[in-house]
């Protein structure tokens, strides 16, 4: 069993076909680690892509790829090929968060017409999995150089965003934390299931009547005293979020619901936020 951390570089690019952007990959790198993590192997090539010739400013001043060098770069089928045969058969491969992989799927099924990464056949979020070890008390999701500065890491003798380096960068959150009966919980059988998940694209949910929803989330409690309240705004949808307006009679305040609810591939996930609304005496005098 070997593991393969993997790390992607891509440019944004319209594709006149799908009518859509794509992120069209420039670089694939990674590390492979054997069982006992020994560095066995590493990858590292430059693809040269189809859908725009010159890379965005961004990405030239983020990962100092030049245009020149996406010129002289191999076609996605060539890279795929070779990443392929490197990665071998009995591998598990990883990425920091899932969008590299979705990102490979993207390409795979727009330059390649496969509905799925053959040669990959077990996967674990590296992002999710290196989160159960380290102070995740002010931040939701964990970028490569703050997990490598919690798990003390030097992370500065690893310049970012170049495809090797940062899997190389991985490759030490990963040996720093490894436990094989926790990892075990994040590999994943890439399965018909796993395709799915990987195709879904979260959405948040725009309409109040939406079947999808239980109607009970819209009922409303104060949450100070529990009580029921009165209507001051009834719901509306703006900002991505339902938001109401409340009067609790009892606690004598007045307050801002907002109700976030977003559709998963297996799963509704409901935030609901409340802020209190103080009103001046400017106000109130004018409200009277």
């Amino acid at each position: 069993m070997n593991y393969i951390i993997m790390d992607l570089e891509w440019n944004n690019s319209y594709m006149k076909s799908a009518q859509r952007f794509v992120n069209e990959i420039i670089e694939v790198g990674a590390v492979k680690l054997d069982e006992s993590l020994n560095t066995v192997g590493t990858f590292s090539e430059i693809i040269k892509p189809v859908l725009s010739k010159k890379l965005r400013s961004r990405i030239k001043n983020l990962t100092n790829i030049s245009n020149d060098d996406i010129k002289a770069g191999k076609p996605f089928s060539e890279v795929i090929s070779e990443f392929e045969k490197w990665v071998g058969d009995d591998s598990v491969v990883l990425s920091w968060g899932d969008t590299d992989i979705r990102t490979l799927l993207t390409n795979v099924k727009c330059f390649l017409n496969k509905e799925d990464i053959s040669f990959i056949r077990k996967y674990a979020d590296l992002q999710r999995y290196c989160q159960c070890f380290i102070n995740m008390e002010n931040v939701q999701q964990a970028g490569l150089s703050y997990a490598a500065e919690c798990l003390q890491i030097d992370a500065e003798k690893f310049p970012h965003h170049r495809a090797l380096d940062d899997s190389l960068l991985s490759a030490e959150c990963f040996k720093k934390t490894f436990n094989k009966d926790k990892l075990n919980e994040f590999i994943k059988e890439c399965n018909e299931d796993f395709y799915a998940r990987l195709a879904f694209h979260p959405y948040v949910i725009r309409k109040k009547d939406d079947p999808l929803i239980d109607k009970n989330v819209f009922n409303c409690v104060c949450d100070i005293c529990g009580g029921n309240v009165k209507v001051i705004k009834k719901w509306k949808f703006s900002n991505q979020s339902f938001r109401g307006i409340f009067y609790c009679k009892k606690c004598d305040r007045e307050f801002r619901v907002s109700l976030r609810i977003k559709k998963f591939y297996d799963r509704i996930d409901i935030k609901r936020n409340y802020s209190e609304i103080i009103h001046t005496e400017e106000q109130t005098e004018e409200n009277t």
